[in-house]
């Protein structure tokens, strides 16, 4: 997994490209490893790191709906 704690998205497409990264590398996989570190950073009190996690494992959670349901055309 990428760390996390790192991650400083700089728009919204390097969010979602993160986030297809993370699900190309670790599958359904990436939302308990995202969900792990945001406890992590909660227990640790680093504010800004938790939110960029909530984040990316918001977007991951909505790209792999979005593959469950299928093509839009």
């Amino acid at each position: 997994m990428m760390n996390a704690i790192e991650f400083q998205p700089e728009s919204a497409i390097d969010l979602y490209s993160t986030a297809h990264y993370m699900i190309m590398h670790q599958g359904e996989n990436a939302i308990e490893l995202l969900d792990l570190e945001a406890n992590s950073l909660r227990e640790l009190g680093a504010e800004d790191e938790l939110n960029a996690c909530l984040h990316l494992l918001r977007v991951v959670n909505e790209l792999i709906d979005m593959e469950y349901k299928g093509p839009i055309h």
